[in-house]
């Protein structure tokens, strides 16, 4: 990893969460798109869903400022956004690959990690897809390699690393296991700023279910 692709994997927050996603192998890192091709490539679906997020944002932002006084008018448009999220939930589901879907260990706005036992080209550039459920959202954009893990064997791991790379294990007795640092090569700014929204939703959601649980043990 160089310093320049360290700095911009760590300027982020990394949550550790798993999320769907869809790797594609592209080619040698020297025969790389412009940010111009690059976004031009983008399917129409995953530019919808960055599209709708952001008019999401942008409506119900100045209505948070005005109270108790607009609440049922923030109802009405939190359920339209609800049904919208719905639509377009549906509509990435045939963008999901799920047959060689992958799981991230972690990821946020510079990038994400995870495990598997493919051996993946640190000299190619991969188009990606992330899939986040909780934000009826995804995005595409292309990564690349920073840095490789060897983990060994499943007999080799602790039960936490065990579990959150089982699904992408299957078929293999005992594998040879890597980890896998990913550093966004080409990406919008707005799916960038997706990727940190849906990190610190999950964040919150997480310390919430810490908070609850701690409550719960407290009680007995």
């Amino acid at each position: 990893m160089n310093e320049q692709d360290k700095a911009v994997f760590e300027e982020y927050f990394q949550l550790e969460h798993q999320v769907g996603i869809n790797l594609q192998k592209g080619e040698l890192l020297t025969q790389s798109p412009s940010l111009e091709e690059f976004e031009a490539s983008i399917p129409l679906p995953f530019k919808l869903a960055s599209d709708m997020k952001g008019v999401e944002q942008n409506m119900l932002r100045p209505l948070r400022q005005l109270g108790d006084v607009i609440e049922p008018l923030a109802d009405y448009l939190k359920a339209q956004s609800r049904k919208i999220d719905l639509m377009m939930s549906y509509i990435l589901q045939a963008q999901d690959e799920s047959d060689t879907q992958l799981k991230t260990d972690s990821y946020g706005g510079g990038g994400f990690t995870l495990t598997t036992a493919d051996d993946l080209d640190v000299d190619y550039w991969y188009t990606c897809k992330l899939f986040f459920q909780d934000e009826a959202s995804a995005i595409y954009c292309l990564v690349r390699i920073i840095d490789v893990q060897d983990l060994g064997g499943l007999s080799d791991l602790d039960d936490s690393t065990i579990e959150s790379s089982k699904n992408q294990t299957i078929g293999i007795s005992e594998p040879n296991l890597k980890k896998y640092k990913f550093v966004f090569y080409r990406i919008r700014e707005e799916d960038q700023e997706l990727v940190v929204r849906a990190s610190l939703h999950q964040q919150s959601k997480q310390l919430l279910k810490k908070t609850k649980q701690r409550q719960n043990e407290n009680n007995q």
